[in-house]
This record gives C-alpha cells, sequence and structure tokens, in this order.
C-alpha cells in the first residue's frame, strides 16, 4: 500500500509540472487521471498486498537460509577444529605412552643389571671339599684346593714340566684310541687337566695346568696312583 500511494503522490507531481495560466485550476487532464487511479486503488487492493506479502515472504527466506548456511559452516568449523584437537590429542597421548614405554623399560633393564651385579659373588672354594671328575673310562680324578689325586690302571712312565707354563706333563703307556679331553676346575691351585691321544707311539698324555710354577707343587706315584701337592708357602 505504501508503494501505491508513492507512485500516485509521483504521478501527481509530474502533472503540476506542465506549464498553465493558473496553476491553481484543475485541468481535465488531471481529473481524468485522478480518477483513472482511484479506480486502479479500488479494483486491484488484494493484488498489490499479495505481491508485497510475496516479497516479504521472499526476504525472510533468504535471510533464514543465509542464517541457516552461516549455522552449518560454523558447525562445520566447530567439528572440524574439534576433529584436529582430538587428533592433536591422540597423537600427543601416543607419544607420551610410547615415551613412558621406553622409560620404564630402560629402567628395568638397569634394575635387572644392578640385581645381576649384586648377585654375582665370589666364594672361595673350601678346602676340605673334594671335587671328582671321570675324564675318561680310564683316567680320573679327584681334587682339593691344596692337592690333586689321579687315577688310572696305566703306568706312568715319564714326567717332566714346563715352568714357564705352570705345567706338569705325565706320560702313561696305553694304546688307546679317543678324542682329547680338557676339564675346567674349580679350585686355588689347579686350574685344568688335559688328555691328549698318542695311540701311535702308545701312550696317552696328561697335563695339569697351575697357578703357579711347578716348583711349588711335589708329584708322588704309586701303582696307578699319582698325587700333586701344593707345597706350604713361606
Amino acid at each position: 500500500m505504501k508503494k501505491l500511494s508513492l507512485f500516485i503522490t509521483l504521478l501527481i507531481i509530474s502533472s503540476n509540472l506542465y506549464a498553465r495560466e493558473n496553476p491553481f485550476v484543475a485541468t481535465q487532464s488531471y481529473n481524468e487521471e485522478v480518477a483513472r487511479l482511484n479506480e486502479i486503488s479500488d479494483t486491484y487492493p488484494d493484488e498489490f498486498d499479495g505481491q508485497e506479502k510475496q516479497y516479504i515472504e521472499e526476504i525472510q527466506n533468504k535471510m533464514k537460509n543465509a542464517d541457516s548456511i552461516n549455522k552449518d559452516t560454523k558447525s562445520n568449523q566447530k567439528a572440524k577444529k574439534a576433529k584436529e584437537l582430538t587428533e592433536d590429542k591422540i597423537k600427543n597421548l601416543i607419544t607420551q605412552a610410547q615415551e613412558k614405554t621406553v622409560k620404564e623399560t630402560k629402567k628395568i633393564v638397569q634394575e635387572l643389571k644392578k640385581q645381576k651385579k649384586e648377585e654375582i659373588i665370589y666364594v672361595k672354594p673350601r678346602t676340605d671339599v673334594t671335587m671328582e671328575k671321570q675324564i675318561l673310562p680310564f683316567v680320573k680324578i679327584e681334587y682339593t684346593n691344596q692337592k690333586l689325586d689321579l687315577y688310572s690302571k696305566y703306568k706312568v712312565f715319564k714326567k717332566f714340566t714346563l715352568p714357564n707354563q705352570n705345567k706338569i706333563i705325565l706320560d702313561f703307556y696305553a694304546k688307546k684310541n679317543f678324542y682329547t679331553k680338557r676339564e675346567d676346575l674349580n679350585s686355588t691351585n689347579f686350574t685344568k687337566v688335559t688328555v691328549g691321544n698318542h695311540q701311535k707311539d702308545k701312550f696317552f698324555r696328561v697335563v695339569i695346568e697351575l697357578t703357579s710354577t711347578p716348583d711349588n707343587y711335589e708329584v708322588t706315584y704309586s701303582d696307578g696312583h699319582v698325587t700333586i701337592y701344593r707345597l706350604e708357602q713361606m
């Protein structure tokens, strides 16, 4: 309705702009135009009202759509930001868990190493305990810290020493075929016994390794029995 009133006013003003002798006297054209506009106003008020309502509804719909788009955009941005924050948080948690696992593993390894060092305690062999080893079916030894007894049914025919190597060597008559045998000894004066095969020359050899020079040991013989003593230290 506001549009219609404005339109009528403009027409009236434009009609008055024509030059006349007496501008205050209405002309026939003016009267006809006023009558025509009044007819339009009376005949089509509903049509103009409908257009105005339609125009208002279109504007309202556009505004609603714009608000909806803005809300959707903001929602998407918030969701994207929340997703990024969630992914970053998960990555940080994973990194922290990995670092914690590495630290705990290192700590456990260090504790195990410490326990291992604490558990390794050297125990000096007892002098009154006799150890026994059956090196071969025909060679047996018994030993303590102070002496070593060697038993064999074969006879010793040679004995010599290697002072520079701290060894006493015994040769036995026998034509035996076997692989060389070596035995480590848990003793403070005797470290190892080795039995080697010399079948071609009809003997086998026993080498006793010592912790010091052979001059500090004494060797005695009897049937099938050899004894090596550690002499008392002066």
